[in-house]
């Protein structure tokens, strides 16, 4: 029993993971993001509410994405004997991966700063790019996790 839970473990976190930070991105780009912005008369104190909504979590989704990255290295390595066909959509993965991570990192150290310091009528050129960058950055999640699928289907 013990050896059937190891083998399940990764793919549940890999799979779970993945599935949080793609839910948690949607709910933030499409739902929270437009509808608390209504509440709202000046964009300052729209800024102060997501501020408050969304401190402290860049450590909690770092650590996300390594379980991810942990998770999937455990996969890869269980079955780094299988075909190139399942090699190739495995290095996919990763690269999508690391395109999401970069995006991940430029918004944390780049552009929350330059939110934070902004001037009211910059803010509409910022908030643009936060949407963009969090598009992408589900549109690779989202073709990481059928990539994923892809690979279970190839590897048999």
């Amino acid at each position: 029993m013990s050896s059937a839970l190891a083998g399940v473990l990764p793919i549940a976190v890999h799979v779970l993971g993945g599935g949080v930070w793609i839910g948690a991105m949607v709910f933030s780009v499409f739902i929270l993001h437009p509808r608390a912005e209504r509440f709202f008369t000046r964009a300052s104190e729209f800024e102060d509410f997501i501020f408050s909504v969304v401190h402290g979590a860049r450590y909690k989704v770092l650590a996300g994405i390594a379980a991810i990255v942990a998770s999937g290295v455990a996969l890869a390595l269980a079955h780094r004997d299988t075909a190139a066909p399942w090699s190739w959509l495995v290095a996919a993965k990763v690269a999508l991966l690391l395109v999401s991570l970069a995006l991940f990192l430029h918004v944390t150290f780049t552009l929350w700063p330059r939110r934070v310091f902004a001037r009211e009528d910059e803010l509409p050129a910022v908030r643009r790019r936060f949407w963009w960058i969090g598009v992408v950055m589900i549109a690779c999640n989202t073709a990481n996790m059928g990539l994923g699928l892809l690979a279970r289907v190839v590897r048999g």
